[in-house]
């Protein structure tokens, strides 16, 4: 007997569980990438003008936010002002794990989204629903930098 095939709604809605918050084949999840780093750890930069994982973070909730928006009020937001948004002024522990909360509920919301649209999500050419299917792909890109930037400190390999 063969493996059950996935209609194409079901077969996205996996992947991105996978890719954000499971185990895949490529790497991590992005939620796994994060989860007990400490704010000096999320802080690190390679050089100054480089993003760290923390303003990573912050810019891959921007882009959730922003693909949720669209897809659900058909509004796009100012990305040029607000992409790489400055850090919070006050960086603690705590203002760390809320980005971290904050980032847990927006991929929450994409995950509900996502199930809403069901097949409509990958047979569609409507321009909020490509553009929020994509977030999966800019999300694993950045997932990678994590991982190479918890790399960079020595920081040991998520499973």
């Amino acid at each position: 007997m063969g493996a059950e095939i996935m209609n194409p709604g079901a077969a996205y809605l996996n992947d991105f569980k996978l890719f954000t918050t499971g185990k895949n084949f490529w790497q991590a999840s992005l939620l796994k990438h994060i989860e007990g780093l400490t704010m000096q750890e999320a802080l690190y930069k390679p050089s100054p003008e480089r993003h760290g994982i923390w303003q990573i973070v912050r810019h891959i909730a921007y882009w959730k936010y922003w693909a949720l928006t669209y897809l659900n009020e058909n509004k796009k937001l100012n990305a040029k002002e607000d992409d790489w948004a400055p850090m919070p002024d006050v960086q603690t522990e705590e203002t760390w794990q809320e980005e971290i909360v904050n980032l847990r509920n927006l991929n929450d919301d994409c995950i509900a989204a996502a199930e809403k649209l069901g097949d409509n999500i990958m047979n569609n050419d409507d321009e909020k629903i490509v553009f929020f299917r994509q977030v999966l792909y800019h999300d694993s890109y950045h997932t990678g930098q994590i991982g190479y930037l918890r790399a960079m400190q020595k920081i040991k390999p998520v499973d």
